[in-house]
């Protein structure tokens, strides 16, 4: 399927490419001025063809300084970007920077040619000239950026009753505020930053009752931060909560 077109700071655009525009302008920490867009066929012709299709920006960097100009084709390039400085020097236009997005499903052919110019460490134009900007990155796509920056979790709410974990070892109906502790300690378990357990395990097996897993679960709290395996939620286990930021209360 082609990918889905929108019009983005007023400029033509496909989701996947905003996205990727948005993550790069996270890592150089400042917003992009967008001088050309995507999907302009014959729009300027000193992009031959390049812009016909998706994938395809040219970035404002007149008003930079060299080593800022850098510093974009580098973000560009780091999520997946095959883009280039390009400057007066070559040919009839402004300091820009121009990027293609490797893997678009709407490139023009001669974008297409670009991002295997790109990745044979080539400079994309007619010339055929060496890199001249950032390496290291002639591999990357938007998806293994993804793979490699997965957005963060956030830490679950933090106050925990013993009355509550009390009762989840021996009850499996919990509603309410003490439904919502168990449901925090498991969440918790889960927590990248944890590991105690698995995302599957965060509810039981088929046929197990809540009590026994949510004992399962204490016991695998245990082993995994080496505290003695009882499958009770006691002072050890709330001495581990604390260390990440939770409250113990009666």
């Amino acid at each position: 399927m082609p990918e889905a077109r929108i019009v983005w700071r007023d400029t033509k655009l496909n989701k996947r490419t905003v996205v990727m525009i948005e993550a790069a302008e996270k890592l150089y920490k400042s917003k992009f001025a967008l001088l050309q867009g995507s999907y302009n066929k014959g729009g300027v012709a000193a992009s031959a063809g390049t812009h016909d299709g998706g994938g395809a920006v040219d970035i404002d960097v007149a008003s930079k300084s060299p080593a800022q100009r850098v510093a974009v084709v580098k973000a560009m390039r780091q999520v997946g970007f095959a883009a280039w400085l390009r400057t007066p020097a070559q040919g009839n236009w402004p300091y820009h920077v121009h990027a293609i997005a490797v893997g678009d499903k709407d490139l023009s052919r001669g974008a297409a040619h670009q991002v295997a110019e790109y990745r044979r460490k080539r400079n994309g134009l007619a010339n055929r000239g060496k890199d001249d900007g950032p390496a290291g990155y002639y591999g990357m796509t938007w998806e293994l950026y993804v793979k490699a920056h997965p957005p963060a979790q956030p830490v679950p709410d933090s106050t925990i009753s013993l009355g509550a974990m009390a009762h989840a070892r021996t009850h499996d109906a919990m509603t309410a505020a003490w439904g919502a502790d168990r449901a925090r300690v498991i969440a918790w378990a889960a927590h990248p930053k944890v590991g105690a357990i698995t995302k599957a395990e965060t509810v039981p097996p088929k046929g197990v009752p809540w009590h026994l897993h949510f004992q399962r679960v204490i016991r695998k709290v245990q082993l995994h931060f080496k505290l003695e395996v009882t499958g009770v939620f006691n002072n050890s286990v709330a001495a581990v909560m604390k260390r990440y930021g939770y409250t113990i209360v009666a």
